[in-house]
Protein backbone atom coordinates (compact mmCIF):
# COMPACT_ATOMS: atom_id res chain seq x y z
CA UNK A 1 0.00 0.00 0.00
CA UNK A 2 0.93 3.66 -1.13
CA UNK A 3 0.60 6.09 1.81
CA UNK A 4 0.94 10.26 2.16
CA UNK A 5 -0.03 12.93 0.60
CA UNK A 6 -1.09 12.69 -3.39
CA UNK A 7 -2.03 15.18 -6.34
CA UNK A 8 -5.25 14.61 -7.37
CA UNK A 9 -4.11 13.03 -10.77
CA UNK A 10 -2.92 10.13 -8.47
CA UNK A 11 -5.69 9.41 -6.11
CA UNK A 12 -8.82 7.55 -8.87
CA UNK A 13 -9.70 4.80 -6.32
CA UNK A 14 -7.65 5.48 -3.32
CA UNK A 15 -8.98 5.62 0.00
CA UNK A 16 -8.92 8.41 1.71
CA UNK A 17 -6.53 8.18 4.93
CA UNK A 18 -8.35 11.99 6.86
CA UNK A 19 -11.67 13.37 6.56
CA UNK A 20 -12.02 16.50 4.30
CA UNK A 21 -14.48 18.71 4.54
CA UNK A 22 -16.68 20.38 1.54
CA UNK A 23 -19.05 22.81 0.92
CA UNK A 24 -21.42 19.74 0.17
CA UNK A 25 -20.41 17.54 2.99
CA UNK A 26 -17.56 15.81 4.30
CA UNK A 27 -15.75 13.18 2.67
CA UNK A 28 -15.22 10.80 5.50
CA UNK A 29 -12.04 8.47 6.28
CA UNK A 30 -12.37 5.49 4.61
CA UNK A 31 -14.10 6.94 1.49
CA UNK A 32 -13.25 5.77 -1.73
CA UNK A 33 -12.66 8.11 -3.84
CA UNK A 34 -14.13 8.93 -7.71
CA UNK A 35 -14.25 11.61 -10.17
CA UNK A 36 -16.76 13.59 -9.13
CA UNK A 37 -14.74 13.77 -5.46
CA UNK A 38 -11.78 14.61 -7.34
CA UNK A 39 -13.55 17.20 -9.43
CA UNK A 40 -15.23 19.07 -6.13
CA UNK A 41 -11.02 18.55 -4.15
CA UNK A 42 -10.08 21.03 -7.62
CA UNK A 43 -12.71 23.56 -7.61
CA UNK A 44 -11.86 24.40 -3.92
CA UNK A 45 -8.49 24.43 -4.43
CA UNK A 46 -7.43 21.27 -2.79
CA UNK A 47 -4.12 19.80 -4.65
CA UNK A 48 -3.14 17.56 -2.61
CA UNK A 49 -5.08 14.32 -0.06
CA UNK A 50 -3.34 11.75 2.60
CA UNK A 51 -4.05 8.82 0.68
CA UNK A 52 -3.74 4.94 0.34
CA UNK A 53 -3.52 3.80 -2.75
CA UNK A 54 -3.95 -0.17 -2.87
CA UNK A 55 -1.27 -3.05 -4.62
CA UNK A 56 -3.33 -5.16 -6.73
CA UNK A 57 -2.90 -7.85 -3.34
CA UNK A 58 -4.33 -5.94 -1.22
CA UNK A 59 -7.65 -5.62 0.40
CA UNK A 60 -9.78 -2.51 2.14
CA UNK A 61 -10.23 -2.31 5.69
CA UNK A 62 -13.72 -3.16 5.27
CA UNK A 63 -13.09 -6.37 3.20
CA UNK A 64 -10.88 -7.20 5.56
CA UNK A 65 -13.28 -7.02 8.40
CA UNK A 66 -16.06 -8.65 6.43
CA UNK A 67 -14.02 -11.58 5.47
CA UNK A 68 -12.67 -12.14 8.87
CA UNK A 69 -15.57 -11.45 10.86
CA UNK A 70 -17.39 -14.23 8.62
CA UNK A 71 -15.27 -17.01 9.18
CA UNK A 72 -14.70 -16.63 13.06
CA UNK A 73 -18.55 -16.13 13.81
CA UNK A 74 -20.67 -19.57 14.66
CA UNK A 75 -24.00 -20.32 15.58
CA UNK A 76 -26.34 -17.48 16.79
CA UNK A 77 -23.97 -14.71 16.15
CA UNK A 78 -25.06 -11.71 13.78
CA UNK A 79 -22.23 -9.58 11.97
CA UNK A 80 -23.39 -6.10 11.15
CA UNK A 81 -22.50 -4.73 8.05
CA UNK A 82 -18.60 -3.41 8.04
CA UNK A 83 -17.70 0.66 8.73
CA UNK A 84 -14.50 2.30 9.12
CA UNK A 85 -12.42 -1.16 9.01
CA UNK A 86 -14.44 -2.65 11.75
CA UNK A 87 -17.95 -5.10 12.13
CA UNK A 88 -19.46 -5.81 15.70
CA UNK A 89 -20.68 -9.69 15.97
CA UNK A 90 -23.90 -9.07 18.23
CA UNK A 91 -25.72 -12.34 20.31
CA UNK A 92 -28.80 -13.33 18.14
CA UNK A 93 -30.58 -14.57 21.50
CA UNK A 94 -30.13 -14.96 24.88
CA UNK A 95 -27.59 -17.04 26.23
CA UNK A 96 -23.77 -17.84 27.04
CA UNK A 97 -20.78 -16.43 24.98
CA UNK A 98 -18.53 -19.38 23.66
CA UNK A 99 -15.28 -17.76 23.48
CA UNK A 100 -12.32 -20.09 22.08
CA UNK A 101 -9.75 -17.68 24.24
CA UNK A 102 -6.32 -19.71 22.98
CA UNK A 103 -8.00 -18.96 18.94
CA UNK A 104 -8.33 -15.21 20.09
CA UNK A 105 -5.06 -14.57 21.14
CA UNK A 106 -3.67 -17.06 18.11
CA UNK A 107 -5.22 -14.87 15.77
CA UNK A 108 -4.51 -11.24 17.43
CA UNK A 109 -0.34 -12.73 17.01
CA UNK A 110 -1.34 -13.31 12.97
CA UNK A 111 -0.23 -9.41 12.07
CA UNK A 112 -1.05 -6.18 13.66
CA UNK A 113 -3.19 -5.21 11.35
CA UNK A 114 -5.81 -7.58 12.05
CA UNK A 115 -7.50 -7.35 15.91
CA UNK A 116 -10.23 -8.77 17.68
CA UNK A 117 -11.45 -8.04 21.01
CA UNK A 118 -14.31 -10.11 22.80
CA UNK A 119 -15.88 -10.00 26.26
CA UNK A 120 -14.99 -12.65 28.70
CA UNK A 121 -15.84 -16.58 27.95
CA UNK A 122 -18.86 -17.73 29.29
CA UNK A 123 -20.70 -14.15 30.01
CA UNK A 124 -23.95 -14.32 30.18
CA UNK A 125 -25.99 -12.37 27.49
CA UNK A 126 -28.65 -10.99 25.93
CA UNK A 127 -29.94 -11.13 22.45
CA UNK A 128 -28.75 -7.91 20.61
CA UNK A 129 -25.61 -7.46 23.07
CA UNK A 130 -22.43 -6.89 21.46
CA UNK A 131 -19.86 -9.76 21.78
CA UNK A 132 -17.08 -9.09 19.88
CA UNK A 133 -15.57 -6.63 17.67
CA UNK A 134 -12.67 -6.89 14.27
CA UNK A 135 -11.01 -4.07 13.96
CA UNK A 136 -8.80 -3.50 11.15
CA UNK A 137 -5.97 -1.06 12.36
CA UNK A 138 -4.54 0.23 8.98
CA UNK A 139 -7.06 1.12 5.88
CA UNK A 140 -5.74 -1.93 4.07
CA UNK A 141 -4.10 -5.27 4.59
CA UNK A 142 -2.81 -7.79 2.09
CA UNK A 143 -4.36 -10.33 0.99
CA UNK A 144 -1.96 -12.94 2.33
CA UNK A 145 -2.25 -11.55 5.50
CA UNK A 146 -6.21 -12.32 5.51
CA UNK A 147 -5.83 -15.82 3.83
CA UNK A 148 -3.23 -16.86 6.61
CA UNK A 149 -6.01 -16.02 9.45
CA UNK A 150 -8.12 -18.33 7.68
CA UNK A 151 -6.55 -20.62 6.93
CA UNK A 152 -4.53 -21.19 10.25
CA UNK A 153 -7.76 -19.83 12.84
CA UNK A 154 -10.73 -22.54 13.33
CA UNK A 155 -13.36 -20.87 12.15
CA UNK A 156 -16.89 -20.34 14.38
CA UNK A 157 -14.33 -19.21 17.42
CA UNK A 158 -17.12 -16.75 18.29
CA UNK A 159 -20.02 -18.09 19.43
CA UNK A 160 -23.81 -18.24 20.98
CA UNK A 161 -25.39 -21.31 23.63
CA UNK A 162 -28.86 -20.37 23.91
CA UNK A 163 -31.05 -20.50 27.00
CA UNK A 164 -33.04 -23.48 27.06
CA UNK A 165 -36.10 -24.04 29.17
CA UNK A 166 -35.82 -25.75 32.22
CA UNK A 167 -38.14 -26.94 34.99
CA UNK A 168 -36.96 -26.50 38.16
CA UNK A 169 -37.69 -27.47 41.92
CA UNK A 170 -36.86 -25.59 44.89
CA UNK A 171 -36.54 -26.86 48.43
CA UNK A 172 -36.15 -24.61 51.13
CA UNK A 173 -34.97 -26.19 54.43
CA UNK A 174 -36.34 -25.14 57.85
CA UNK A 175 -35.30 -24.31 61.38
CA UNK A 176 -37.14 -23.26 64.70
CA UNK A 177 -37.91 -19.21 63.81
CA UNK A 178 -37.63 -19.53 60.29
CA UNK A 179 -39.77 -17.19 58.32
CA UNK A 180 -42.67 -17.17 55.65
CA UNK A 181 -41.15 -13.75 54.77
CA UNK A 182 -37.57 -15.10 54.81
CA UNK A 183 -39.24 -18.05 52.38
CA UNK A 184 -41.20 -15.71 50.08
CA UNK A 185 -38.25 -13.51 49.29
CA UNK A 186 -36.00 -16.46 48.36
CA UNK A 187 -38.76 -17.94 46.09
CA UNK A 188 -39.47 -14.49 44.38
CA UNK A 189 -35.40 -13.91 43.85
CA UNK A 190 -34.83 -17.28 42.63
CA UNK A 191 -38.12 -16.80 40.34
CA UNK A 192 -36.51 -13.79 39.13
CA UNK A 193 -33.25 -15.50 38.49
CA UNK A 194 -34.31 -18.37 37.04
CA UNK A 195 -36.40 -15.99 34.05
CA UNK A 196 -32.87 -14.46 33.41
CA UNK A 197 -32.22 -18.03 32.05
CA UNK A 198 -34.95 -19.30 30.38
CA UNK A 199 -36.18 -21.60 33.24
CA UNK A 200 -39.25 -22.06 35.31
CA UNK A 201 -39.90 -22.52 39.05
CA UNK A 202 -42.57 -25.16 38.72
CA UNK A 203 -42.95 -26.17 42.17
CA UNK A 204 -41.44 -25.03 45.55
CA UNK A 205 -41.81 -26.91 49.12
CA UNK A 206 -40.13 -26.79 52.58
CA UNK A 207 -39.51 -28.90 54.94
CA UNK A 208 -37.36 -29.73 58.49
CA UNK A 209 -33.38 -29.06 57.84
CA UNK A 210 -32.66 -32.70 59.00
CA UNK A 211 -30.77 -35.69 56.36
CA UNK A 212 -33.50 -37.79 57.20
CA UNK A 213 -36.33 -35.92 55.89
CA UNK A 214 -34.87 -33.70 53.02
CA UNK A 215 -33.75 -36.96 51.57
CA UNK A 216 -37.70 -38.05 51.22
CA UNK A 217 -38.38 -34.76 50.16
CA UNK A 218 -35.66 -34.50 47.23
CA UNK A 219 -36.76 -38.46 46.43
CA UNK A 220 -41.04 -37.04 46.00
CA UNK A 221 -39.43 -34.53 43.67
CA UNK A 222 -36.57 -35.96 41.93
CA UNK A 223 -39.62 -38.16 40.91
CA UNK A 224 -41.41 -35.32 39.30
CA UNK A 225 -38.91 -35.14 36.48
CA UNK A 226 -37.47 -31.52 36.84
CA UNK A 227 -34.12 -30.46 35.23
CA UNK A 228 -33.24 -28.83 38.22
CA UNK A 229 -33.68 -29.45 41.93
CA UNK A 230 -32.65 -26.31 44.06
CA UNK A 231 -31.74 -26.44 47.83
CA UNK A 232 -31.94 -23.57 50.04
CA UNK A 233 -30.80 -24.49 53.37
CA UNK A 234 -32.32 -22.95 56.46
CA UNK A 235 -28.67 -23.18 57.69
CA UNK A 236 -25.25 -23.09 55.44
CA UNK A 237 -23.39 -26.03 53.95
CA UNK A 238 -19.74 -26.08 56.03
CA UNK A 239 -18.76 -29.76 55.44
CA UNK A 240 -19.35 -32.36 53.25
CA UNK A 241 -21.00 -34.41 55.73
CA UNK A 242 -23.36 -31.52 56.71
CA UNK A 243 -27.58 -32.27 56.24
CA UNK A 244 -28.06 -31.07 52.51
CA UNK A 245 -24.74 -32.83 50.75
CA UNK A 246 -26.14 -36.37 53.52
CA UNK A 247 -29.79 -35.86 52.42
CA UNK A 248 -28.29 -36.09 49.13
CA UNK A 249 -26.69 -39.37 49.07
CA UNK A 250 -29.01 -40.90 51.21
CA UNK A 251 -31.60 -40.00 48.37
CA UNK A 252 -29.44 -41.76 46.00
CA UNK A 253 -27.39 -39.10 44.53
CA UNK A 254 -23.64 -37.53 43.77
CA UNK A 255 -22.26 -35.06 45.42
CA UNK A 256 -19.64 -33.89 42.65
CA UNK A 257 -18.11 -31.15 44.34
CA UNK A 258 -18.60 -28.47 47.31
CA UNK A 259 -17.29 -24.95 47.23
CA UNK A 260 -15.89 -22.41 44.28
CA UNK A 261 -13.82 -19.87 43.99
CA UNK A 262 -16.33 -17.11 43.86
CA UNK A 263 -17.42 -14.81 46.07
CA UNK A 264 -19.95 -14.32 46.69
CA UNK A 265 -21.03 -17.96 46.23
CA UNK A 266 -18.27 -19.49 48.19
CA UNK A 267 -20.70 -22.07 49.73
CA UNK A 268 -22.21 -24.06 46.68
CA UNK A 269 -22.62 -27.24 46.23
CA UNK A 270 -22.58 -29.28 42.95
CA UNK A 271 -24.77 -32.99 42.41
CA UNK A 272 -26.76 -34.86 40.42
CA UNK A 273 -29.35 -37.28 40.98
CA UNK A 274 -30.89 -39.71 38.33
CA UNK A 275 -28.76 -37.89 35.48
CA UNK A 276 -30.46 -34.25 36.83
CA UNK A 277 -28.71 -31.48 38.41
CA UNK A 278 -28.64 -30.42 42.23
CA UNK A 279 -27.45 -27.67 43.76
CA UNK A 280 -27.14 -26.50 47.21
CA UNK A 281 -27.50 -23.37 47.37
CA UNK A 282 -25.19 -20.56 49.17
CA UNK A 283 -27.33 -18.36 51.39
CA UNK A 284 -26.30 -15.58 49.11
CA UNK A 285 -28.57 -16.49 46.51
CA UNK A 286 -31.20 -15.12 48.23
CA UNK A 287 -30.31 -11.82 46.63
CA UNK A 288 -30.82 -10.60 43.36
CA UNK A 289 -27.18 -9.54 43.15
CA UNK A 290 -24.67 -11.49 40.57
CA UNK A 291 -23.51 -14.43 42.60
CA UNK A 292 -21.80 -18.28 42.64
CA UNK A 293 -25.07 -19.51 41.52
CA UNK A 294 -25.15 -17.36 38.40
CA UNK A 295 -22.25 -18.91 37.30
CA UNK A 296 -23.56 -22.74 37.33
CA UNK A 297 -27.40 -22.60 36.41
CA UNK A 298 -26.31 -20.21 33.29
CA UNK A 299 -23.97 -23.02 31.95
CA UNK A 300 -26.55 -25.72 32.75
CA UNK A 301 -29.26 -23.79 31.40
CA UNK A 302 -27.46 -22.89 27.99
CA UNK A 303 -26.95 -27.14 27.73
CA UNK A 304 -23.28 -26.85 29.01
CA UNK A 305 -21.48 -29.81 31.29
CA UNK A 306 -20.56 -28.42 34.96
CA UNK A 307 -17.65 -30.35 36.31
CA UNK A 308 -15.39 -29.93 39.76
CA UNK A 309 -12.49 -28.81 37.19
CA UNK A 310 -14.66 -25.84 35.79
CA UNK A 311 -16.04 -25.06 39.00
CA UNK A 312 -12.32 -24.50 40.82
CA UNK A 313 -11.24 -22.80 37.55
CA UNK A 314 -13.40 -20.10 38.20
CA UNK A 315 -11.24 -18.05 40.19
CA UNK A 316 -9.83 -15.84 38.60
CA UNK A 317 -12.48 -13.04 38.16
CA UNK A 318 -14.35 -15.10 40.68
CA UNK A 319 -14.25 -11.65 43.14
CA UNK A 320 -17.21 -10.54 41.84
CA UNK A 321 -18.13 -6.79 42.03
CA UNK A 322 -19.01 -5.51 46.15
CA UNK A 323 -21.55 -2.65 46.55
CA UNK A 324 -21.59 -0.44 49.61
CA UNK A 325 -25.04 -2.40 51.10
CA UNK A 326 -22.80 -5.65 51.27
CA UNK A 327 -22.11 -6.97 54.38
CA UNK A 328 -18.15 -6.92 55.01
CA UNK A 329 -16.44 -9.59 55.94
CA UNK A 330 -17.00 -11.10 59.30
CA UNK A 331 -13.66 -9.58 60.96
CA UNK A 332 -14.73 -5.79 59.92
CA UNK A 333 -16.71 -4.07 62.74
CA UNK A 334 -19.34 -1.15 61.34
CA UNK A 335 -16.94 1.22 63.22
CA UNK A 336 -14.34 0.60 60.62
CA UNK A 337 -16.29 0.84 57.54
CA UNK A 338 -15.88 4.47 55.38
CA UNK A 339 -18.78 6.28 55.43
CA UNK A 340 -20.04 5.61 52.03
CA UNK A 341 -19.97 8.00 49.76
CA UNK A 342 -23.55 9.43 48.07
CA UNK A 343 -24.22 11.20 45.18
CA UNK A 344 -26.71 13.47 43.67
CA UNK A 345 -28.34 13.32 40.45
CA UNK A 346 -30.69 16.61 39.71
CA UNK A 347 -32.85 15.68 36.52
CA UNK A 348 -32.95 18.86 34.83
CA UNK A 349 -33.43 18.09 30.87
CA UNK A 350 -37.27 17.84 30.29
CA UNK A 351 -39.05 20.48 28.07
CA UNK A 352 -41.71 21.57 29.91
CA UNK A 353 -44.24 21.10 27.86
CA UNK A 354 -47.21 22.15 29.85
CA UNK A 355 -45.73 25.37 30.88
CA UNK A 356 -45.68 27.12 27.44
CA UNK A 357 -42.54 29.23 27.07
CA UNK A 358 -41.21 28.88 30.65
CA UNK A 359 -39.06 27.11 31.63
CA UNK A 360 -40.26 25.66 35.36
CA UNK A 361 -36.80 24.88 36.53
CA UNK A 362 -36.15 28.98 36.19
CA UNK A 363 -39.11 30.16 37.36
CA UNK A 364 -38.63 32.17 40.75
CA UNK A 365 -38.94 30.37 43.68
CA UNK A 366 -38.49 32.35 47.35
CA UNK A 367 -35.60 34.55 46.76
CA UNK A 368 -33.80 32.60 43.47
CA UNK A 369 -35.43 29.81 40.92
CA UNK A 370 -36.79 26.72 41.03
CA UNK A 371 -33.70 24.85 40.34
CA UNK A 372 -31.19 26.82 42.31
CA UNK A 373 -33.68 26.21 44.87
CA UNK A 374 -33.07 22.23 45.28
CA UNK A 375 -29.49 23.13 44.96
CA UNK A 376 -29.05 24.53 47.28
CA UNK A 377 -30.88 22.27 49.72
CA UNK A 378 -28.60 19.07 48.38
CA UNK A 379 -25.57 21.36 49.43
CA UNK A 380 -27.15 22.15 52.53
CA UNK A 381 -27.23 18.23 52.86
CA UNK A 382 -23.68 18.23 53.00
CA UNK A 383 -23.71 15.86 49.81
CA UNK A 384 -20.47 16.70 47.73
CA UNK A 385 -20.88 15.03 44.42
CA UNK A 386 -23.76 16.86 42.48
CA UNK A 387 -24.83 16.12 38.90
CA UNK A 388 -27.15 17.98 37.06
CA UNK A 389 -28.71 16.43 33.49
CA UNK A 390 -29.75 18.90 31.36
CA UNK A 391 -31.05 18.62 28.06
CA UNK A 392 -33.95 21.66 26.69
CA UNK A 393 -32.37 24.87 26.81
CA UNK A 394 -29.59 23.81 28.18
CA UNK A 395 -28.05 27.62 27.42
CA UNK A 396 -30.29 28.82 29.63
CA UNK A 397 -30.20 25.87 32.71
CA UNK A 398 -26.37 26.25 33.22
CA UNK A 399 -25.52 29.83 33.27
CA UNK A 400 -28.48 30.29 35.72
CA UNK A 401 -27.37 27.40 38.10
CA UNK A 402 -23.28 28.08 37.38
CA UNK A 403 -22.67 29.40 40.65
CA UNK A 404 -23.08 25.97 42.27
CA UNK A 405 -20.45 23.31 42.47
CA UNK A 406 -22.05 21.03 39.96
CA UNK A 407 -21.06 18.62 37.71
CA UNK A 408 -23.12 19.19 34.19
CA UNK A 409 -24.04 16.40 32.24
CA UNK A 410 -25.81 17.07 28.87
CA UNK A 411 -28.18 14.96 27.58
CA UNK A 412 -28.81 15.01 23.73
CA UNK A 413 -31.33 12.52 23.43
CA UNK A 414 -33.72 14.62 26.57
CA UNK A 415 -36.20 14.29 24.13
CA UNK A 416 -36.57 10.47 24.69
CA UNK A 417 -37.56 10.70 28.01
CA UNK A 418 -36.43 10.41 31.27
CA UNK A 419 -34.90 7.38 30.94
CA UNK A 420 -32.51 8.64 28.92
CA UNK A 421 -31.29 11.50 31.64
CA UNK A 422 -31.43 8.95 34.24
CA UNK A 423 -29.06 6.04 32.03
CA UNK A 424 -26.97 9.29 31.23
CA UNK A 425 -26.64 10.30 34.41
CA UNK A 426 -26.09 6.42 36.54
CA UNK A 427 -23.20 5.63 33.55
CA UNK A 428 -21.35 9.31 34.15
CA UNK A 429 -20.94 8.25 38.02
CA UNK A 430 -17.62 7.59 39.25
CA UNK A 431 -16.60 4.31 40.39
CA UNK A 432 -16.11 5.34 44.46
CA UNK A 433 -19.86 6.43 44.59
CA UNK A 434 -22.08 3.81 46.71
CA UNK A 435 -25.23 5.52 46.13
CA UNK A 436 -27.22 7.97 44.49
CA UNK A 437 -30.38 10.39 45.17
CA UNK A 438 -32.24 10.36 42.04
CA UNK A 439 -33.70 14.18 42.28
CA UNK A 440 -36.26 15.40 39.67
CA UNK A 441 -35.45 19.14 39.49
CA UNK A 442 -38.77 20.73 39.77
CA UNK A 443 -39.50 19.92 43.45
CA UNK A 444 -38.26 22.74 45.55
CA UNK A 445 -39.61 21.65 48.56
CA UNK A 446 -38.04 19.26 49.28
CA UNK A 447 -35.53 19.97 51.91
CA UNK A 448 -31.96 19.32 52.96
CA UNK A 449 -33.59 17.61 56.41
CA UNK A 450 -35.58 15.09 54.20
CA UNK A 451 -32.08 14.18 52.08
CA UNK A 452 -30.40 13.76 55.06
CA UNK A 453 -33.01 11.56 56.19
CA UNK A 454 -32.66 9.05 53.38
CA UNK A 455 -29.11 9.21 53.66
CA UNK A 456 -28.73 8.37 57.38
CA UNK A 457 -31.19 5.42 56.59
CA UNK A 458 -28.81 3.90 53.95
CA UNK A 459 -25.75 4.14 55.96
CA UNK A 460 -27.27 2.43 58.75
CA UNK A 461 -28.54 -0.57 56.68
CA UNK A 462 -26.27 -3.40 55.81
CA UNK A 463 -28.92 -4.84 52.98
CA UNK A 464 -31.09 -2.26 51.98
CA UNK A 465 -30.50 -0.64 48.56
CA UNK A 466 -33.14 1.77 48.04
CA UNK A 467 -34.13 3.72 49.97
CA UNK A 468 -37.39 5.58 49.52
CA UNK A 469 -39.27 8.67 51.33
CA UNK A 470 -43.01 7.85 53.02
CA UNK A 471 -46.01 10.25 54.18
CA UNK A 472 -48.43 8.74 55.59
CA UNK A 473 -48.08 5.59 54.27
CA UNK A 474 -47.38 6.77 50.44
CA UNK A 475 -44.04 6.62 48.46
CA UNK A 476 -43.07 9.52 47.26
CA UNK A 477 -39.69 11.28 45.69
CA UNK A 478 -36.28 11.22 45.82
CA UNK A 479 -34.97 7.79 46.13
CA UNK A 480 -31.96 6.93 46.98
CA UNK A 481 -30.16 4.28 44.96
CA UNK A 482 -27.32 1.58 45.80
CA UNK A 483 -24.10 0.90 43.43
CA UNK A 484 -25.84 -2.91 43.51
CA UNK A 485 -28.56 -1.70 40.95
CA UNK A 486 -27.28 0.54 38.74
CA UNK A 487 -26.59 -1.67 35.97
CA UNK A 488 -30.21 -2.25 35.69
CA UNK A 489 -31.03 1.73 34.84
CA UNK A 490 -30.00 0.15 31.38
CA UNK A 491 -33.36 -1.73 31.26
CA UNK A 492 -35.09 1.54 30.70
CA UNK A 493 -37.06 3.13 27.96
CA UNK A 494 -38.78 6.40 26.76
CA UNK A 495 -40.19 8.18 29.62
CA UNK A 496 -40.17 5.05 32.10
CA UNK A 497 -38.89 6.31 35.02
CA UNK A 498 -36.94 3.78 38.00
CA UNK A 499 -40.00 3.09 39.78
CA UNK A 500 -40.53 0.40 37.96
CA UNK A 501 -37.37 -1.34 39.07
CA UNK A 502 -39.42 -1.24 42.63
CA UNK A 503 -41.54 -4.15 42.15
CA UNK A 504 -38.62 -6.38 41.15
CA UNK A 505 -36.59 -5.94 44.07
CA UNK A 506 -38.44 -5.46 46.73
CA UNK A 507 -36.21 -7.22 49.46
CA UNK A 508 -34.25 -4.04 48.82
CA UNK A 509 -36.73 -1.65 49.57
CA UNK A 510 -36.37 0.32 53.33
CA UNK A 511 -39.32 2.94 53.60
CA UNK A 512 -38.62 6.35 55.61
CA UNK A 513 -41.54 8.00 57.03
CA UNK A 514 -40.40 11.87 56.35
CA UNK A 515 -43.68 13.80 57.72
CA UNK A 516 -43.88 16.23 54.85
CA UNK A 517 -45.90 16.00 51.56
CA UNK A 518 -42.77 17.92 49.92
CA UNK A 519 -41.91 13.97 48.16
CA UNK A 520 -45.16 14.41 46.28
CA UNK A 521 -45.31 17.75 45.23
CA UNK A 522 -43.81 18.61 41.52
CA UNK A 523 -44.26 21.55 39.26
CA UNK A 524 -46.25 20.24 35.91
CA UNK A 525 -48.16 23.25 34.73
CA UNK A 526 -47.76 26.50 35.78
CA UNK A 527 -51.13 26.65 38.09
CA UNK A 528 -49.35 23.43 40.58
CA UNK A 529 -46.41 26.10 40.80
CA UNK A 530 -48.37 28.91 41.80
CA UNK A 531 -50.08 26.28 44.30
CA UNK A 532 -46.67 25.54 45.36
CA UNK A 533 -45.26 29.23 46.12
CA UNK A 534 -48.13 29.25 48.48
CA UNK A 535 -47.49 26.43 50.32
Amino acid sequence: MKFGEFPLSEILGGTLAHSVLLPSGRLKKGHILSETDILELADNNITHVMTAILEPDEMTEDEVATRISAHISGDNITCADAFTGRVNLYAAKDGLAGIKEQAVNALNHIDEAITLATIAPNTIVTKGQMIATVKIIPLAVSRAAVEKVVAEIESGLITLYPFQPQNVVMIQTELSGSTDKLFEKAKRVMTHRLDVFNATLIDEVRCPHEETGLAETLRKKAAQGPDIILILGASAITDRRDVIPAAIVRAGGEVMHYGMPVDPGNLMLLGKMNGKWVLGLPGCSRSPKLNGIDLILSRIAAGQNVTAADIMGMGVGGLLSEYAGRPQPRELTRSTQKKPNIAALILAAGQSTRMGERNKLLLPYEDTTVLSHVLNQVKQAEIDDIYVVTGHQKEKIEPAVNSHEVTFLHNDLYAEGMSTSVKLGIGSLPDDVAAVLIILGDMPNISADILRQLMVEYEAGQDQAIIIPTHNGKRGNPILWGRVLFNEFERLEGDMGAKILLSEYAEYIHEVEVGSDAIFLDIDTYEAYERLRKT
